[in-house]
């Protein structure tokens, strides 16, 4: 990668829709080589599609093997909605991000960049610290179960919980990659308008993703999310490690307004 623009192999998961989509159609605009990873094709011609399912292993390893030797950027983009089983939403959205990314470590050198994309839901999660630790030691679908049983939660918890993890696990990454020279770091959106948003209200609430568009005035769209990946897996990031970034319009904001006692008061 050189310049501010993402150059090279990158690898982008969920590649055949929403933010995965908008994200393979901007860096291969920007003139990297991109391979989508995703279980249906993805409809770009100017991408190189590779069918995937990363709730299985094995469609992984399939995948990596169709892969280049050297990959300049890793975006995890994949995800599935809290209205899958909790066992298929931490396999999906943590175990078969962590299995990809590990595989491709070794392709990897210095410059090269991951970004794993989790959610503002991570601080919905109502599971406890160690409770997260150990569900990052979880190897496989084996040890998935095991956790399940221990912590067990229904899919909409088991979503908010994935992204927590992830966004944990990102961090831990990064500290382990920094000595290489490769960068880790995750991205949050809030509710976008993707063709899973529907699941989302269902899984979540529909008057709770009402309340979150009144108060910025609408859902993000895919392009929005796209361009902070596109820009953290740039060498134009180079000095952003290790962090997630809210990408939400300011919803934060206005709920931290909602609850602070001067914000009446403030002159603008």
């Amino acid at each position: 990668m050189t310049g501010n623009s993402v150059t090279g192999n990158v690898v982008v998961t969920g590649g055949a829709s929403g933010i995965g989509l908008a994200l393979a159609d901007q860096l291969s605009a920007s003139g990297a080589t991109v391979f989508a990873l995703d279980r249906r094709d993805c409809p770009l011609g100017s991408v190189h599609s590779i069918v995937c399912d990363l709730a299985d292993p094995a469609s992984i390893g399939d995948a990596v093997a169709a892969l280049p030797a050297d990959v300049a950027g890793l975006a995890n983009v994949a995800g599935v909605p809290g209205t899958a089983a909790a066992q298929t939403v931490l396999t999906v959205n943590l175990l078969g991000a962590r299995l990809l990314t590990e595989q491709l470590l070794p392709r990897m050198a210095a410059g090269a960049a991951i970004v794993n994309v989790a959610s503002v839901a991570a601080q919905r999660n109502t599971q406890p610290p160690d409770a997260i630790d150990e569900l990052l030691r979880v190897r496989d679908r084996t040890d998935l179960q095991s956790w399940l049983r221990d912590h067990p939660v229904k899919g909409p918890d088991a979503y908010d919980t994935s992204k927590r993890a992830l966004i944990d696990w990102t961090q831990l990454l990064s500290a382990k990659l920094t000595t290489h020279g490769i960068r880790a770091l995750s991205v949050s959106p809030g509710p976008v308008e993707t063709p899973i948003l529907a699941d989302f209200e269902a899984s979540m609430g529909t008057d709770a993703m009402q309340r979150s568009r009144d108060a910025v005035g609408r859902h993000g769209y895919p392009h929005e999310i796209a361009a902070v990946v596109a820009f953290a897996l740039s060498p134009a990031a180079s000095w952003l490690n290790g962090i997630d970034i809210p990408v939400e319009g300011g919803l934060f904001a206005t709920r931290a307004a909602a609850k602070s006692p001067v914000f009446e008061g403030l002159s603008i």
